[in-house]
């Protein structure tokens, strides 16, 4: 058992601070990606294929839960909500022609489920995607995925895993890593603007 001490004291008072703050910069990220004229990505999860009443067959569909702005491993949304990315798939009836292999052949399925669950054509779905725990101080102690916390003397702080298999070592600031991937984001817009008006 840890003995009391002054920096048991800063963690209390420093980490539910910092997820705070967290979700006030995730939610301006979202802002200054709507301003710019990004378009939201939909959540989406899957509702497995059931029989009503015992009998009749309902087949599997797509369900939307919300949406937000995918930010590399982050999925961001304007409350401030973090989800760690599902799957992503772009709602077409769209064929590619020639011969297409099985994993190819599940992908044109799955499309065609968006459409047929009443997403519009072209709109970008991510399913299934982990809502990460901003509001459970415990839980993202013990968080694992792209997004942690982790406390030190200096206070707390929350941290992007931004690839599955970083260390910890190579873990990135949040308010760094959003404003990179805000500026990405920004920058390729600007540039398919440009290549719009000027084809």
């Amino acid at each position: 058992m840890r003995t009391p001490s002054r920096i048991g004291h800063d963690e209390r008072v420093d980490a539910p601070r910092a997820l705070a703050d967290a979700r006030v910069a995730l939610a301006a990220a979202a802002a200054e990606l709507a301003a710019a004229g990004a378009r939201p990505e939909q959540l989406a999860s899957t509702v497995a294929a059931r029989r009503a009443l015992g009998f009749i067959p309902v087949r599997e569909k797509l369900r939307r839960t919300g949406e937000g702005y995918l930010l590399g491993a982050l999925l961001v949304s304007a409350t401030g909500d973090v989800f760690e990315p599902g799957r992503i798939v772009r709602a077409t009836r769209q064929v590619l022609p020639g011969h297409q292999s099985a994993s190819a052949q599940e992908r044109r399925a799955l499309r065609e489920l968006a459409l047929d669950s009443g997403f519009g054509e072209g709109e970008t779905l991510v399913l299934d995607s982990r809502l990460i725990p901003l509001d459970d101080l415990e839980a993202m102690r013990a968080e694992r995925g792209p997004l942690v916390l982790r406390e030190s003397e200096a206070g707390a702080e929350l941290l992007v895993r931004w690839i599955p298999t970083a260390p910890d070592a190579a873990l990135r600031p949040l308010a760094a890593y959003l404003a990179e991937r805000v500026d990405l984001a920004r920058g390729a817009l600007a540039a398919a603007r440009t290549e719009s008006e000027h084809p």
